[in-house]
């Protein structure tokens, strides 16, 4: 049986976003068993992608050490144990690699774990010129450019697919929770999860932010709960810090207890996910909840807003703005009902033939004709 190693070093959120490019992969080429490539800490939810049979830990720490001994004092013995840990992790080269990342180790790690490499370059790892899938991402990210086509997306046009049909939804993890997180989600309704931080703080909501949104939220919805999730447990405790007496017993904090499996399992019981641009509000619309993000600082809707149907993104205007969605967001929640405050625009999610797509809130789901343009350009053997 052919053998295929997806790679991908990055963060949570993009590790999620390429769910529609393995999708893809595994649905061309049935025969082929595929693995993946991922950052140690984020093994458990590679083992949650279907279409994957193995996940392969890249310990990017130990790594880090090897280089920086090796740049001090080059050593054969830095050689035989790199040469241990790549027989460990493959013991068998991979008939090829898919490498999702422009960074450096994971070209060079595609080469060493695999025959054949498709990825951002086209002449190997040490090569300078990038495939048009590749400058396209590099272009966007530097430029600033208009295009709509999304980053998972053009994670399918890197690896040579098309994308999806249709959005695959993940399977919600059986995994046990601490005993008395064990109630979320299953009485009152509707229960809302807060993603309290971010994986950078530019995107960052301040907290005193998040507390005034919980606070109108619990008023207006007399029935509704609130999960605060995340690692940042002082952020958790500063958003609880006041609260009036209202909202006492409304308010799970799992902020630093939960493995990612757990934090999964937790947000599959949720009714909505609210949040910035980062790592569990993808992990949310994968699992197939309607989640609402907040976009500001480097973020962009078009780009990597959450894949699927059903959500929705308020977009700064400006890198940050001065005022927030607070109201607004509640609205969204109890009617459905989308506006925008002063410096931001409220965006919806669609798919179609040429994957996701957003368009302004309340109007036809008209998709930008720029996606298809753009697909004929870089990749018409696809079409």
């Amino acid at each position: 049986m052919p053998r295929a190693l997806v790679i991908q070093l990055a963060r949570l959120g993009d590790l999620l976003q390429s769910l529609p490019a393995i999708t893809q992969l595994h649905a061309r080429y049935p025969e082929t068993q595929f693995d993946l490539l991922c950052p140690s800490h984020l093994s458990e939810v590679g083992r949650l992608l279907p279409g994957i049979e193995k996940v392969l830990e890249w310990d990017g720490a130990a790594w880090r050490r090897r280089a920086m001994a090796a740049q001090q004092d080059l050593r054969a013995e830095h050689l035989v144990e790199v040469d241990t840990t790549l027989m460990t992790l493959a013991p068998d080269r991979y008939d090829c690699a898919y490498v999702l990342n422009q960074h450096r180790r994971a070209l060079v790690a595609g080469s060493l774990l695999a025959r054949k490499v498709k990825g951002p370059f086209l002449h190997g790892p040490l090569g300078e010129t990038l495939t048009p899938w590749a400058a396209y991402v590099r272009d966007v990210a530097q430029r600033r450019l208009g295009q709509r086509v999304h980053l998972a997306d053009a994670f399918c046009g890197l690896c040579g697919v098309s994308p999806p049909d249709g959005v695959v939804i993940l399977d919600p993890p059986s995994v046990r929770l601490p005993d008395d997180l064990e109630p979320i989600g299953k009485q009152g309704a509707p229960w809302i999860a807060l993603i309290v931080g971010a994986g950078e703080t530019e995107r960052f909501v301040p907290t005193e932010v998040w507390r005034r949104w919980v606070i109108s939220f619990l008023a207006t919805m007399p029935q509704g709960r609130v999960v605060l999730v995340g690692t940042e447990r002082e952020r958790a405790a500063e958003i609880q810090t006041p609260l009036p007496p209202s909202a006492l017993g409304r308010i799970w904090d799992t902020t630093g207890r939960t493995s990612l499996s757990q934090l999964a399992a937790i947000l599959a019981r949720c009714h909505r996910v609210v949040g910035s641009d980062t790592g569990p509000l993808h992990l949310a619309a994968a699992l197939g909840r309607p989640v609402i993000g907040w976009y500001f600082a480097r973020a962009r809707v078009h780009e990597t807003g959450p894949y699927g149907f059903h959500h929705v993104v308020w977009q700064a205007e400006e890198m940050r703005g001065e005022t927030w969605p607070v109201d607004e967001t509640i609205t969204a929640i109890r009617e459905q009902e989308y506006h925008a405050p002063v410096g931001w625009s409220v965006w919806t999610s669609h798919c179609d033939t040429w994957g996701a797509y957003y368009s302004p809130a309340g109007q036809s789901a008209i998709p930008p004709p720029e996606r298809e343009v753009l697909w004929h350009e870089l990749e018409p053997a696809l079409l």
